[in-house]
């Protein structure tokens, strides 16, 4: 994503990779992104719901437009869908 694409008010999307506890178990996460100010070089935002912080365009390449789909195995880890699972989700 880059910065000249976004507007005040816009909602992003984080993934944030992290481990479940004290394990070697890995899961995803999914983090709302509220956009507060835009300007050249560099973004106010909000994230998670947190007070706002300036990001640069480094940290905004890396948000999404639309919510990425999660699947959640029985271990209770959290991967991105394929695209036959999201095929299949949107079909069904």
């Amino acid at each position: 994503m880059k910065i000249s694409s976004l507007k005040p008010g816009d909602t992003a999307y984080q993934l944030y990779r992290h481990k479940m506890g004290n394990t070697t178990i890995s899961t995803l996460s999914v983090w709302r992104v509220s956009v507060k100010e835009v300007h050249e070089e560099h973004v106010i935002a909000s994230v998670n719901g947190n007070a706002p912080r300036k990001y640069r365009e480094r940290d905004v390449a890396k948000w999404k437009k639309k919510e990425p789909i999660l699947i959640r195995s029985r271990m209770g880890y959290s991967r991105l869908a394929t695209k036959a699972e999201k095929e299949a989700l949107t079909s069904g």
